[in-house]
This record gives C-alpha cells, sequence and structure tokens, in this order.
C-alpha cells in the first residue's frame, strides 16, 4: 500500500524551476533516501512532502490525503498527527531542556501534560537518553541532542517521519547509530522513514533510493518510481 504518493509535481520559485515533473510511490514501512549533492533539489522534494512548502503544480497524496486540497488549518492538523520532522542540525530550541524540547510537539497539540510525560519517558528510554532529559542542548553531546531530535518526532506516534541531513553534523561512530536507531523504528513500529541525505552510507539501510542530480533524479524501485528536477 502506497502512504505517499507524488504525480507530476513541481516547484518553482519566481521564474526559477526547481522540481518538475516528480512522479513518486513510497510503500507503508519503507526506508527511502532521497540522495545527491547540496542544491540539487532534495530538500525541497522532502519539504513537499512534509508540508513545510507547497507545490507550484501536480498532486501530493499522504496516507490518502490530497495536501493541496486541504485548508491550511486541516493540513496543520493533519501534519502534526501523521508525520515527524527532523531538521537538519538538530535544530533544538536552546532554552529548553531536551525533555521540554521533545515534549514540545505534544503542548502545541493539546497532549495531556501526563500524557506527554510518559510518552516522552518511553521514548527517551529506548534511544538511550534518559539521563540526559534535564540538560540543555549545549550540555550533552550532538549524538544525543540528535536522539533527542528523534523522540520529538516520535512524540504523537506519526506514521512517516522525514529526516533532512539527520547525520551532517555526528561523527562516524554516532552517524552510524542514528541510522541504526531510525530503521530500528521503521522494523519495529513499522513508521515509514524518509531521509533526505548525500551520504552514501545511509543508502545501505534503504528500501529504495532516489537520486537527484542535475536535472534529473532516478530511483531503483520497482514500482517504477522517476523524477526530474532542475
Amino acid at each position: 500500500m502506497d502512504i505517499i504518493q507524488l504525480q507530476d509535481v513541481s516547484k518553482t520559485y519566481g521564474n526559477k524551476g526547481i522540481l518538475r515533473g516528480v512522479n513518486l510511490a513510497v510503500r507503508a514501512g519503507e526506508f527511502v533516501v532521497l540522495c545527491g549533492e547540496s542544491g540539487a533539489g532534495k530538500s525541497t522534494l522532502l519539504n513537499l512532502i512534509g508540508g513545510l512548502e507547497r507545490s507550484s503544480g501536480g498532486r501530493i497524496i499522504v496516507d490518502g490525503k490530497e495536501i493541496n486540497q486541504m485548508s491550511a488549518k486541516e493540513r496543520t492538523d493533519f501534519y502534526r498527527h501523521e508525520v515527524g520532522i527532523i531538521f537538519q542540525g538538530s535544530y533544538l530550541q536552546p532554552q529548553f531542556t531536551l525533555f521540554e524540547n521533545i515534549t514540545l510537539p505534544g503542548v502545541f497539540a493539546g497532549m495531556p501534560e501526563g500524557e506527554r510525560k510518559e510518552r516522552a519517558g518511553q521514548l527517551a528510554q529506548m534511544l538511550g537518553i534518559s539521563e540526559n532529559l534535564k540538560f540543555l542542548p549545549k550540555e550533552v553531546s550532538g549524538g544525543q541532542a540528535e536522539r533527542a531530535c528523534i523522540a520529538r518526532a516520535l512524540l504523537l506516534n506519526p506514521k512517516i517521519i522525514l529526516a533532512d541531513e539527520p547525520t551532517s553534523n555526528l561523527d562516524e561512530a554516532n552517524a552510524e547509530i542514528v541510522l541504526q536507531i531510525l530503521n530500528l523504528i521503521r522494523v519495529q513500529m513499522g513508521v515509514t522513514i524518509i531521509i533526505a541525505s548525500h551520504s552514501r552510507d545511509v543508502i545501505k539501510y534503504a528500501t529504495q533510493v532516489v537520486t537527484v542530480a542535475g536535472r534529473t533524479a532516478q530511483s531503483n524501485a520497482t514500482s517504477g518510481v522517476g523524477a526530474n528536477a532542475a
């Protein structure tokens, strides 16, 4: 079953075309890697899937919902519960502890405080950062901060996790740990993982690779995925 479909999707900024004619199908529970050099359009593609940007044309269907037909409020509510996002460079609020950062999406979503605390505690234990929850982001390692980002993305039990260069600021050992964690989440929880990355090390975990390079993009998927990027 396809949890994400992109049909002839394009994205332009003014007169500049960034993506065009993108067709992509992602089955539930896949580990998809959008790879390519910086500036190739992979982050833009990830942002379109995650609702952070609106497409200029085409159809984007996530979990059976056509995104461009939703109102702004409907889109916000939908993405808040369906999709968890791991931003590039951790992107934790520096004035908040790891615990506060992890629970922040629950505050905006109206999750009861007790439920937020319980869920955050469970995720922290699973990710091995229980002892770090009272610390500020600057007081923990990059790997621990990235695990907090994963916990935050999982707080509301999303079906899809989107990650933009999640290992770019990590050393090789911590990068490997983060990728192992994401793959374990996919296998054990059935969460669909989509990562935009220029690192070739990520590909070994992929069930589908979409390569964006120059004006073309190709996938190794047997479902006939293809895309063009400008």
